[in-house]
């Protein structure tokens, strides 16, 4: 596997029900692409990010169902994975994985726990940087 951090999770993919082939080699590629066409001004999603978050409120509220991918806490970092809306019911949904995708995904994990854990700690403001002290 490549530097980049990506698991490809397709063996549990299914058309009407019936498994597909999935041409992950051709998926890989477009994955390594995807960073440069993104910066180049192609969006994530068709509204942007202001579009996927409406989209996951809407879901979230309620109004809709379906399924929206978000990152959530998996194991010891956060990963994004399926999530899936029922009547405003957040239900982390990971498909099924073969042993390769597993170790992939946990090789994953491990890599972006081992990015975080190098950042330096966060220290919060002595206070709000609006705040201008009391009104006179």
């Amino acid at each position: 596997m490549s530097a980049w951090a990506a698991a490809v999770c397709a063996s549990a993919t299914t058309v009407n029900g019936l498994p597909v082939t999935v041409p992950l080699q051709h998926i890989r590629d477009e994955l390594r692409t995807r960073p440069g066409l993104i910066s180049a001004g192609v969006g994530r999603t068709r509204a942007g990010p202001a579009g996927a978050v409406l989209s996951t409120l809407r879901k979230a509220l309620g109004v809709t169902d379906g399924v929206e991918e978000l990152s959530v806490a998996y194991g010891e970092s956060w990963l994004g994975i399926p999530v899936r809306f029922r009547s405003g019911e957040p239900v982390p949904s990971l498909p099924g994985l073969d042993a390769d995708e597993q170790r992939q995904l946990t090789a994953t994990a491990l890599r972006l726990r081992d990015a975080y854990a190098a950042l330096p700690p966060s220290t919060p403001p002595s206070r709000d940087p609006l705040d201008s002290g009391p009104i006179r």
